[in-house]
């Protein structure tokens, strides 16, 4: 019989990579790299708008994220005052901007704009207003005076004595020419000639950067409205002030085929 020996059993290493251990310490590191990032960019928000709004834009974006609740600053502009327009470079115009203008500068990438977005909006009857440059669309400002898609489905309405402002937007290359303001003042001018008393619009209570140009156009906030999105359902709300200028989020009936603002 032959006989057998038994042989010892082969070292295993563990090495800490091996282990896992590894691969934890380096998520723990990327974890440390990314909080490092957010507290680098909450110090720079904190720089340049305070703590207070620093704070109260991560609070937003909280209840957003993890509470499904949408809340915005609402703003009234009235008509009677007239601001100074302010001096444009040479070769810009501004005015109420063609449809095929505007389905042209559907195509430019760099404007934030939809065909089918601007095909919409035109068959409801919206207005765009917007700086040119020959026929190159350097800034433009949509109007409503009907009910207009907002996000997440909801729909916005006004009174019929005010218009409803939404999606705006400048070149990047352009911005800081006082090109939105004065398209803001054109868009004036033909609603005061319908007898329109007041442009609404609303936006982020946490966006800061608009505040120059709403207060050089005299804009004010008077209430605050916005939508809990709760187990597939989208609940608006609104501040008691804002009944007066009958500005509401609703979701109409049925599923209409207009795209959410961008």
């Amino acid at each position: 019989m032959p006989e057998w020996k038994s042989r010892p059993a082969p070292r295993r290493v563990y090495s800490a990579e091996r282990r896992g251990l590894g691969i934890r310490i380096g998520h723990s590191g990327s974890a440390l790299q990314r909080c490092a990032a957010k507290i680098a960019c909450l110090r720079d928000e904190a720089r340049r708008w305070g703590w207070s709004r620093a704070a109260l834009a991560r609070l937003a974006q909280w209840l957003r994220e993890h509470a499904g609740l949408r809340f915005y600053g609402v703003n009234l502009r009235p008509l009677d005052r007239r601001p100074l327009a302010p001096a444009l470079p040479p070769g810009i115009r501004v005015c109420l901007v063609p449809a095929e203008t505007l389905l042209r500068a559907a195509e430019d990438p760099e404007l934030d704009l939809d065909r089918g977005f601007v095909r919409e909006a035109l068959a409801r009857g919206d207005l765009c207003f917007g700086a040119l440059e020959g026929e190159r669309l350097l800034s433009y400002a949509w109007r409503s005076l009907g009910a207009a898609p907002a996000r997440d489905g909801m729909w916005v309405r006004v009174a019929p004595s005010c218009h409803y402002a939404y999606k705006a937007f400048t070149r990047i290359d352009r911005r800081g020419r006082h090109l939105h303001i004065a398209v803001s003042l054109v868009s004036d001018e033909h609603f005061r000639a319908l007898g329109n008393a007041a442009e609404v619009g609303f936006n982020e209570i946490t966006n800061y950067a608009i505040g120059a140009a709403a207060d050089y156009l005299g804009r004010r906030r008077i209430g605050y409205a916005g939508y809990l999105i709760w187990r597939g359902r989208r609940i608006p709300f609104r501040t008691r002030a804002l009944e007066k200028i009958g500005f509401e989020f609703f979701e109409p009936p049925g599923d209409p085929p207009a795209q959410d603002i961008p």
